[in-house]
Parts: C-alpha cells; sequence; structure tokens
C-alpha cells in the first residue's frame, strides 16, 4: 500500500462520512496527496531514509498551533487567526513525516468534555449520530473511529484525550506529565498532557513514540526519553486492582459490565485481578474544579471584557465560575489532591495496573444541555 493509495483511501472515507459526522474544521486534500506523492517517492528509494510517520495522514487537533496555519479554537474570537508559531507537538508529527490532511474539531478553546461550538457546529459519535463524540479532541477520536484518519493527536487535562477514546471506542493515551512537549502556557499545568490517539494500541504506540522526550521550548519536558517498545512481555503473574465507581461516581449499568469483562480478560491472561477501595469521595470534584478555573479558567476569562457575547455558553459559564476560584480554593483543592495521591500511591505500590471505567456513561446525546 503506497502512501497515495492510503491518502487517496481516507480522503474518498472522508469525503463519504465527514458531512455526517462533523469531525473537520478545514481540509487540505489537493497539498496532501502532493506529499503524499513525495513520501512515495522516498519510499522508492535505496537509501533507507524514511522517516517513522513519512506518509502517514494525521489530523491535527484545531488548538494545536502550526505556523501559518488557521487554527480557531472552536471559536467565533479566533476564526481569522494564522498561527505564527509551531507547538513541540505538530512539529514533531510533521517532522516524522506525517501528512495532515485535515484539522480535527474541538469545542471553544477544548474546555468541554462535548464537541460542540457556534462556529463549527456538533461533532458525533459515528456509531450513533444522535450522540457525541465526547471532548474535548472529538473530531480526533470521531475521525478515527470513522476512518478518515489514521493517526491524531490530542490534549488532555480533565480527560479531553480519554473522553472522546472512549466514546468513540478508539485508543487514547495521557502520557506521565513532562513525557511530551507542549506550547506554553499550558506545558506547565501538571495535568495537561498531549498524547496520541489511534485505531489501535501499536499506532497509538507509533505515535508516542515520536511525541516523547525533551524539547527546548518546554522547561517542564523530562530529559530521560522513555520508548514504548515494539515487542511487549508477557503479563502472566501481574497484580492487578480494579475500581468501578472509584468509590463516588454512579456507574450506567453498559459501562459496569463491560469493565467487568475487561477485568475477566485480564484473569483470562494469568493475573490476579481484585477490586480495591481507592478511598476517594465528592471532594475530588471540588479539587478538580478549583485546578481548571485557577489555571485554565482563568485564560479563558480574559477574553470576557471584550469578547463575551462571541463565547459559546459552556465556555462563557466557565469564565464565569472562574473568576469566583481564590487562591484559599486553590490551595484546598490542592491538598485534596495530595490525600487522593496518598490513597492512590499505595495501591500502585501493591500492584502492576489499576483498572477503572473511563467514562460513566458511554456518551452523551447531542441534544443534552452541554452548560450543565
Amino acid at each position: 500500500l503506497s502512501p497515495v493509495e492510503l491518502m487517496e483511501a481516507a480522503i474518498a472515507r472522508a469525503e463519504a462520512v465527514n458531512p455526517k459526522i462533523n469531525a473537520f474544521t478545514y481540509t487540505f486534500f489537493d497539498r496532501a496527496l502532493d506529499q503524499a506523492k513525495k513520501a512515495e517517492a522516498r519510499y522508492m528509494k535505496t537509501d533507507g531514509r524514511v522517516r517513522p510517520l513519512e506518509g502517514i495522514p494525521v489530523v491535527i487537533k484545531d488548538e494545536t498551533t502550526i505556523k501559518g496555519e488557521r487554527t480557531t479554537h472552536g471559536s467565533l474570537i479566533f476564526k481569522d487567526n494564522i498561527d505564527t508559531e509551531t507547538a513541540p507537538p505538530a512539529e514533531r508529527i510533521l517532522k516524522a513525516g506525517a501528512i495532515m490532511h485535515a484539522r480535527s474539531t474541538a469545542p471553544e478553546f477544548s474546555c468541554a468534555a462535548v464537541t460542540r461550538s457556534r462556529l463549527w457546529g456538533v461533532t458525533s459519535t459515528p456509531w450513533n449520530l444522535a450522540y457525541n463524540s465526547g471532548g474535548s479532541s472529538g473530531g480526533a477520536g470521531a475521525s478515527l473511529a470513522a476512518g478518515t484518519t489514521t493517526l491524531a493527536n490530542g490534549s488532555d487535562i480533565g480527560g479531553s484525550i480519554r473522553i472522546p477514546a472512549s466514546a468513540c471506542g478508539v485508543v487514547g493515551f495521557k502520557p506521565p506529565y513532562g513525557r511530551n512537549p507542549d506550547a506554553s502556557p499550558f506545558n506547565l499545568d501538571w495535568y495537561n498532557h498531549s498524547g496520541p490517539m489511534a485505531r489501535t494500541v501499536a499506532d497509538a504506540a507509533l505515535l508516542q513514540n515520536v511525541l516523547v522526550g525533551p524539547h527546548p521550548a518546554d522547561i517542564a519536558t523530562l530529559r530521560q526519553k522513555l520508548k514504548i517498545p515494539a515487542k511487549l512481555g508477557d503479563i502472566k503473574g501481574w497484580k492487578i486492582a480494579y475500581s468501578i465507581d472509584l468509590g463516588y461516581i454512579p456507574v450506567d449499568p453498559e459501562v459496569r459490565k463491560n469493565t467487568l469483562e475487561a477485568v475477566q480478560t485480564f484473569r483470562d491472561l494469568g493475573c490476579t485481578v481484585e477490586e480495591v477501595d481507592i478511598g476517594w469521595d465528592a471532594r475530588v470534584k471540588k479539587a478538580a474544579w478549583v485546578h481548571l478555573a485557577g489555571l485554565f479558567g482563568a485564560w479563558v476569562g480574559q477574553l470576557l471584557p471584550q469578547h463575551a457575547d462571541k463565547m459559546n455558553d459552556y465556555a462563557l459559564e466557565f469564565a464565569c465560575r472562574a473568576e469566583k476560584v481564590t487562591m484559599r480554593d486553590f490551595m484546598e483543592g490542592m491538598m485534596i489532591e495530595g490525600e487522593m495521591y496518598k490513597s492512590l500511591g499505595a495501591i500502585l505500590q501493591k500492584y502492576n495496573l489499576l483498572l477503572c471505567p473511563t467514562l460513566a456513561l458511554p456518551s452523551v446525546r447531542n441534544d443534552m444541555d452541554f452548560a450543565d
């Protein structure tokens, strides 16, 4: 299969299904085909200088800046924005030879768990068009699930890779903080991580190994570059913990059933699997909110004085609520985080893995009140 054939297949699939799922903002099909021809020529050479992602179709999230390209952040405020810098994730993806044939949709400023905006409309999961793809990397998840791309990038603070991966039935990986570089200032948010999304675990590992490693523009990136090995060892004998509800979350019966089936798969592979009490409670929600508001919400809030009329309902609500959070609230949230990890850390000392559902629901309907 040549890069040209692969790109032609991705474009044909996109033209057939993207009008229904709405996973893209801008497309670059003609340019991508030209780049695919050049990638094909590189493969035909005998000197072996083929890059890790040579000729592979990729969609890049409409928040990841690329110099000279249009990134709208899903916002009417930035609908005419042209980037002046390339963010580290896009830089590494493109230098590795991947071909960007489209930008993937995201909610305004990536500040929602669903993908919908006044600028770009609603992105649905391909499995049921009445339901949302999740967010904030919703266009990436929907595009992968629909077969309109091979690889996609995402970013995740409170689930923005994991939520759409779950809602769309694809693979998303949020790596540990410091492994993958990102752009300032959110590279300094210790819960904000850029990462890969793909249709298979192997493809996600391939993209992760391109993204990983220190970057001169990101002080938070770790010097030791850890790659995922091509061959993985046997997990027979591993001790694995699981929690269905993390101690405080009501979980849909279908999600519970599927999680228990996954637990059984690990038992079938020779693992010892035990249910554990993590010791968390509803205070987790407060810690999550004050963190999001104190850092991310404050950034969105800067736009309120001049642009409130252009903002989506959820972004406006997010920014307004963030203004009420104090530094004392932020410190209380950090103390709750410390208590959370104290109990979780003890579990991770005893077990190789902790399994839990990604979402409490399979997905949410497109007609729900997204600001709730």
